[in-house]
């Protein structure tokens, strides 16, 4: 039996054995190559191994440095690092992923009061992913986590916790994390590879300069399109979609970024597990027609303003007719059968008329962000209804017991894309206000009791709370037209 004091330096001795995390190597790289300690720096080089070109491609990226560089201090944050992760994430151009990691910032500055060592690595993975504001399930495991002093155990005065509990209860949204990042950015791949489909490829990667340093930001997804939007006569005003049959137009600050909002929205509700690379495909079947979702995603994408050469080509093609014909060919592979073109295209015009008979479904109200079931999957990447105005809708609920699968999914959007702006309504049409004069007004019969106003279209007449509405037959029903004009009086236009 070794002494007390002999076991707490063993176990300190052997913890210098344990392996790195990428997080605590990535901060040590840093760390030495700003003191331009060049052979301390090389040393944690070379414990990254395989991971080298992963370091290199976040150096080369300035934006990212600056960022990552704004979360050093929380060092409990980095257990979740993953540096192999980061290639596969720049490849998507999402400018989003700076919004998220800039938000986890400042969320955990706003916790700690700018202090990250009082946070230490069990009070991150206790508190990751909870959403105080929405579940009151998430608020009592908060409170009983700092009543049971599992987290923040580095903070001792009594007051100093009860401070950072109210700063943890005050969230909005979900508690991010490095973790949180790497698992919820997965939703975000699929939609980045297929917008590129709506422009070409050499737009990603425009032309240096002759005197244009090496290291430069490549243009994003979102820069590419935004640079696309056709502004209408009216710049400050764009099309909202409410379902998709509906759309209406509004006035927003900015609306190149409601459209592309709205893109990649069409494109978090249309997501299918089938969907293949397009480069792959084109190689197995030189023939193969454009897919159905991105014929739709061109329409879309015109409706909403973007402009573009390869939009134009397939806005002029049929999404369903593409569709048919691709599963013809998936039914009959022409490695087996044969077929003429007229013969073929007859069949696919066929099918596309007998088509007629599906009518598209109503779409339900605005799902609930919070239920009082806990039935949260955790897999749940798309949903039918992802419109602005049902996000907006959405987002203005009480909170309950516990997140929804739609509400989880509106909370990781929100952490990429933000608030999606200030909610806004269609503009109505209004008619042209008729100026009467006074000579006109004074002709106007008047009546001796002014008529009170109705709250509905139907009016019935005053009645005394002794007697009863209907006292007789004869009782007269006035039927109200309102109109459509500013002056919201009614008139009576028929009696019965």
């Amino acid at each position: 039996d070794a002494p007390i004091n002999t076991l707490v330096q063993v176990r300190q001795h052997y913890m210098k054995h344990v392996a790195s995390c990428d997080g605590e190597k990535y901060l040590h790289i840093r760390f030495y190559e700003r003191k331009q300690d060049a052979a301390s720096a090389i040393k944690w080089r070379k414990l990254l191994d395989t991971k080298m070109k992963s370091l290199n491609q976040i150096l080369r990226n300035e934006w990212l440095c600056l960022v990552l560089d704004k979360l050093e201090p929380f060092r409990s944050l980095w257990i979740g690092f993953q540096l192999g992760s980061f290639p596969l994430i720049l490849s998507w151009r999402c400018s989003q992923v700076q919004n998220y990691l800039c938000q986890m910032q400042s969320m955990w500055n706003r916790m700690t009061g700018g202090s990250g060592v009082l946070c230490d690595e069990n009070t991150v993975t206790k508190l990751e992913g909870l959403a105080p504001q929405w579940s009151s399930r998430d608020r009592s495991l908060i409170e009983a986590f700092f009543s049971e002093n599992q987290v923040f155990c580095r903070v001792n005065d009594p007051a100093l916790r009860a401070v950072i509990q109210q700063r943890v209860l005050a969230v909005e949204g979900c508690i991010l994390s490095f973790k949180t990042f790497f698992e919820d950015v997965k939703v975000l791949g699929p939609v980045m590879l297929r917008l590129r489909e709506l422009f070409p490829p050499s737009d990603l990667v425009p032309p240096r300069g002759l005197f244009e340093p090496l290291k430069r930001r490549s243009p994003s997804i979102r820069d590419v399109l935004l640079q696309k939007y056709r502004k209408g006569l009216n710049a400050e005003r764009c099309v909202l979609q409410y379902d998709e049959d509906d759309e209406r137009r509004i006035e927003a600050p900015d609306p190149a970024m409601y459209s592309y909002w709205q893109l990649c929205l069409f494109l978090f509700r249309h997501q299918r597990g089938d969907w293949k690379p397009l480069k792959k495909a084109r190689n197995q079947h030189p023939l193969l027609e454009h897919p159905e979702w991105l014929i739709n995603l061109s329409h879309c994408a015109r409706r909403l303003g973007f402009e573009s050469d390869r939009i134009s080509i397939l806005c002029h093609q049929d999404p369903d007719l593409s569709q048919i014909r691709t599963h013809m060919r998936e039914e009959k592979p022409s490695s087996h059968y044969s077929v003429s073109l007229e013969e073929f295209d007859l069949e696919a015009h066929t099918r596309q008329q007998r088509q007629a008979i599906f009518k598209r479904r109503a779409l339900p109200p605005t799902p609930l962000m919070t239920t009082d079931t806990s039935t949260l999957s955790g897999k749940i990447r798309t949903h039918i209804g992802l419109f602005l105005p049902a996000i907006w809708s959405a987002l203005e609920q009480e909170a309950r017991y516990a997140l929804t699968d739609f509400g989880r999914l509106v909370l990781i959007l929100t952490s990429f894309f933000g608030d999606f702006g200030p909610r806004h309504t269609p503009l109505a049409r209004e008619e042209p206000e008729t100026e009467v004069s006074n000579q006109q007004l004074l002709l106007l019969p008047r009546a001796s009791n002014p008529t009170p106003r109705s709250l509905s279209v139907y009016s019935l007449p005053d009645a005394s709370p002794a007697e009863p509405v209907f006292t007789s037959r004869n009782q007269d029903i006035t039927f109200w037209h309102l109109p459509a004009s500013r002056r919201m009086d009614p008139t009576r236009e028929y009696r019965c």
